[in-house]
């Protein structure tokens, strides 16, 4: 389905709808939805024992309360997703922190209530079924980021594995496009599904990116926005791949790039991607 949309701009929640909601939560995934976002750009990680969940940081303590819960910090400050089981990462809050740091000044200006940020305390980190059974439903498209387990103490899983079947299980992988940074999991993904889309990303410039995206089976070249031009977009575009562009949240950035002929935005602010790719479309 993302080979369909090759020629169109969309719009990626990145993060789920992150300015709005505690990013990679199932409430961040609906309000992207609610917004008219076609595609939800997200992270999986594995716990110790193996699960996969749906999680940006190496670290836990950003974006849940582990601070308050000693008996779980067994790494301290750098406890990570990797350091704890499903049973013990589920017990965490992965939600009152957005009330607590509006990330994106969204309490301040008053676009999201004390109400609605009420309802965010006790969410839980989703687990990658629980994902992809909203996925199924929604019938929204996946950017699914495979975070790079080598960086990290614990990689006696094998997370493209994992990830490839639980796509296969929820019959999910016509709606799913996967991405990460480390770029031996996209040689991985390939050889065990071939016609699985794949997305290069990286935040440093490639040289000669079509023959490397090429080279890589991928159809897809996920790049930083700071370093991508109208020049770029153009060639890459030419090649016959989508270029997708993170993270972009100003307005005359996301007009910008939507007229460059990107194929998809990747921003907080699922909304204003929406509004610039249509402002695009009528003039």
């Amino acid at each position: 389905m993302f080979t369909e949309k090759a020629n169109e701009c969309i719009t990626h929640a990145h993060r789920g709808a992150r300015a709005y909601a505690p990013e990679n939560t199932m409430p961040a995934f609906h309000i992207a939805h609610e917004l008219g976002a076609e595609a939800i750009e997200l992270d999986v990680n594995l716990t110790k024992d193996g699960y996969a969940v749906i999680f940006h940081d190496y670290v836990l303590t950003r974006t849940t309360n582990i601070a308050e819960l000693p008996h779980l910090q067994k790494h301290g400050k750098k406890t990570g997703i990797h350091h704890l089981t499903l049973e013990e990462v589920q017990t965490l809050d992965a939600g009152k922190w957005y009330a607590e740091s509006d990330p994106h000044a969204q309490i301040k200006n008053g676009t999201v209530s004390a109400e609605t940020t009420s309802t965010f305390t006790g969410t839980t980190i989703p687990t990658l079924d629980e994902l992809l059974i909203f996925i199924k439903q929604s019938g929204m498209l996946l950017n699914l980021e495979i975070k790079d387990q080598t960086t990290i103490d614990d990689h006696s899983h094998t997370i493209v594995h994992i990830v490839l079947e639980k796509l296969l299980k929820h019959d999910v992988k016509e709606q799913t496009m996967i991405s990460s940074f480390n770029h031996d999991y996209l040689k991985a993904i390939h050889a065990e599904m071939p016609d699985m889309p794949l997305g290069v990303l990286t935040e440093k410039r490639i040289e000669q990116p079509v023959e490397y995206c090429k080279k890589l089976n991928a159809s897809a070249y996920h790049p930083c926005r700071t370093f991508t031009t109208a020049d770029d977009i153009k060639a890459l575009r030419e090649a016959g791949l989508m270029v997708n562009i993170w993270t972009i949240n100003c307005e005359h950035e996301l007009y910008a790039f939507a007229n460059w002929g990107t194929s998809g935005l990747i921003s907080d602010f699922p909304d204003r991607a929406i509004a610039a790719i249509q402002k695009v479309i009528s003039s």
